[in-house]
């Protein structure tokens, strides 16, 4: 979801956002691994991760428990 206050203000950005899986899939943390350059949109990176746990389980062939994970989430208002 696009913040408002961030639309109004022409705010583009790509936020990269790292967190944790177990073998679930659920999310145990997360945090911006590297900022977009605004709160607002850094924010909203967080909490998409949390709307969108648990995510689908890692396939077999990752090994680990629990598994880190870095994306990139990108803003654009294009």
């Amino acid at each position: 979801r696009y913040p408002r206050s961030a639309e109004r203000s022409h705010q583009e950005g790509i936020a990269y956002v790292r967190f944790t899986v177990d073998r679930q899939g659920n999310v145990l943390s997360s945090q911006v691994d590297r900022s977009s350059g605004y709160p607002g949109l850094d924010q909203e990176t967080l909490a998409t991760v949390r709307r969108a746990s648990p995510v689908p389980p890692p396939p077999s062939a990752i090994q680990g428990d629990p598994i880190d994970v870095v994306v990139p989430v990108v803003f654009s208002l294009r």
